[in-house]
């Protein structure tokens, strides 16, 4: 049986309660094995195979163990694989606003075939190393001013963000077909897009100007994201300005 729609907001979650787990670990760890940094300019492209990304990046010079919130080097990679399974990829970039860590997270697709799938890029995590608020943080990454070229739709949920594409593009919407068929297509409104969460406070998440502690680069849904907001948290999303990349003017969601 092919794992459920919220695969990625359980990879998510996960990645989010290890770091507070272990708080302060990851800005630890930014310190240690500087020389393994792989420090890329490559975009990252969802569903693109393993092979292809790691010919374009490179191979990464440190892995990630989410269940352990532990950076690995190459040599210790294929031990930690073979006891936990899932590692994540871990490359770094330069942006505006400063060096960026980017976990690269991958699924099996097997819809070409059973028994040889293709592993490909499911989940992708940009995580910051300092202090930037939700526009600067999105403004940061080039694979989200690309996703929202077109401007991007904005609510508020408990203490995350969901930007996704205002009016998804035919490539866009391709991109979402390919990936929904491996998670029975329980998110016929799913695209691709961007869950943005934010660094713990003892004070309530003020979606604009609050801390952000990573931006994630996946399927998203709004609309289920609200459906479930609304039947279990029995709240309201906090609707946001749709968001443009470049310059245009910001407009206020329509009500």
């Amino acid at each position: 049986m092919r794992p459920w729609p919220w695969l990625f907001l359980v990879a998510s979650l996960t990645l989010s309660a290890q770091t507070k787990k272990n708080a302060g670990t990851p800005h630890q760890q930014s310190v240690i094995n500087t020389e393994q940094r792989k420090v890329v300019s490559t975009r990252f492209e969802l569903w693109e195979k393993i092979d292809d990304l790691h010919r374009r990046a490179g191979e990464p010079g440190q892995y990630y163990v989410p269940v352990l919130d532990k950076l690995v080097s190459p040599s210790e990679f294929e031990h930690y694989q073979s006891a936990y399974k899932k590692i994540y990829d871990v490359f770094y970039r330069d942006t505006p606003v400063g060096l960026v860590r980017v976990l690269v997270a991958y699924a099996k697709d097997d819809s070409h075939s059973h028994l040889d799938p293709d592993v490909r890029v499911s989940h992708v995590f940009f995580i910051f190393d300092k202090n930037v608020v939700l526009r600067d943080a999105l403004a940061a990454i080039d694979e989200v001013r690309g996703l929202c070229a077109g401007g991007c739709r904005m609510n508020g949920f408990a203490a995350s963000v969901i930007a996704q594409p205002s009016s998804p593009s035919e490539s866009q919407l391709f991109l979402a077909r390919q990936m929904r068929q491996q998670w029975n297509d329980e998110m016929p409104d799913a695209t691709p897009g961007v869950q943005v969460f934010y660094r713990d406070s003892p004070y309530p998440v003020d979606f604009e100007h609050s801390l952000v502690e990573r931006i994630d680069l996946t399927l998203v849904s709004n609309a289920s994201q609200e459906k479930y907001s609304l039947t279990v948290r029995r709240q309201e999303p906090t609707m946001l300005n749709v968001w443009h990349p470049h310059g245009q003017p910001e407009v206020a969601p329509q009500q």
